[in-house]
């Protein structure tokens, strides 16, 4: 019986050294997940502080632009009311001068049709020997590049 009972002992006795060394390869990784948790968290820290400080430099040059950008409207209206007014003539001027280009070139290709007509250069035979070059027979040609 004894050594049913020592057999038994040193098998219970496995069992728990087999159970202390899981119980601490698990307490191993959790430490291990914990410093891995507690450096991630840091770095999200560090990380978001640094977005807040630069979101706070940001909203003050944010304010102080938007105060310079409402000193310089309000500063002078009657200028901007000078300039609105310039701009107003200026299209109108614009339109004045697009509608005298329309005009000249309707009057330059008119006179340019009579000119054609008084030289006689819309009779057909003028129009037919337009591309006359391109029959020349004593045209130069062009010497193709041979193929060796």
């Amino acid at each position: 019986m004894w050594f049913v009972t020592r057999r038994r002992h040193n098998a219970e006795l496995a069992a728990v050294k087999a159970e202390a060394d899981r119980l601490r390869d698990e307490r191993d990784a959790t430490v291990s997940k914990l410093a891995t948790a507690v450096y991630n968290r840091e770095q999200v820290l560090r990380q978001n502080a640094e977005q807040d400080a630069a979101n706070r430099r940001l909203h003050g040059r944010i304010l102080e632009l938007s105060r310079r950008l409402s000193a310089v409207r309000e500063a002078d209206p009657e200028y901007a009311a000078s300039l609105e007014r310039r701009v107003a003539r200026l299209r109108l001027v614009g339109v004045r001068i697009l509608a005298a280009y329309a005009a000249e070139k309707k009057r330059a290709d008119r006179l340019q049709t009579r000119l054609d007509d008084a030289c006689g250069l819309d009779h057909p035979a003028v129009v037919e020997g337009a591309a006359w070059q391109a029959r020349r027979h004593d045209k130069p040609r062009r010497k193709e590049a041979s193929t060796s």
